[in-house]
């Protein structure tokens, strides 16, 4: 029987309570602050509360969060959320954080795979869609690289003291019959 979520080296699992700590790191990284649209930090407080109060039901939420972890160790390294979730549509957009000292290793694609396979196959979702700041080419490049399509943009949508940045859209179809 087929594993989702899981490979060789990481697995996507739910928020736990003992998250809060990677997640405050995530959320702390006043860099992604602009193209996440915060304004202000969340506090560790926030976060223990969210993963007790965790609905880990994507379709009733709108939203999953999970956590992207080194199976062996048992290390999160990072966060995937789906957001914007449709029932109806069958559509998310999608967003991936991975900390720093693990970037560059193939893990944002691994765990991206991971996930656009359970929303085929276990969410039914047709479509995944990710929003990425024009200026981050790193971004940009892992979601070419997954074939996700650059299908138009929102201008001057982010807005940093008084310099704007445009959104870039990319979209996956993940039903082939579909194309």
């Amino acid at each position: 029987m087929k594993k989702y979520l899981s490979n060789e080296d990481l697995t996507l699992r739910a928020v736990e309570p003992s998250d809060a700590q990677a997640m405050w790191e995530v959320e702390t990284d006043s860099s992604q602050w602009v193209a996440n649209s915060m304004s202000a930090p969340l506090s560790r407080l926030n976060l223990f509360e969210y993963a007790q109060n965790y609905d880990a039901n994507p379709f009733s939420a709108g939203q999953l969060r999970l956590i992207v972890e080194l199976k062996n160790q048992h290390t999160p390294i990072g966060i995937v959320d789906l957001y914007e979730i449709s029932a109806q549509n069958r559509t998310s957009m999608l967003g991936i954080y991975i900390l720093p000292q693990y970037r560059r290793q193939g893990y944002a694609s691994r765990s991206i795979r991971l996930l656009e396979d359970y929303c085929r196959n276990i969410l039914n979702i047709r479509v995944l869609g990710a929003k990425i700041a024009e200026q981050n080419r790193a971004s940009i490049n892992l979601f070419k690289a997954l074939e996700f399509v650059n299908t138009g943009f929102l201008p001057g949508w982010l807005l940093n003291g008084k310099q704007t940045q445009n959104i870039l859209l990319f979209f996956k179809n993940l039903n082939q019959a579909d194309i």
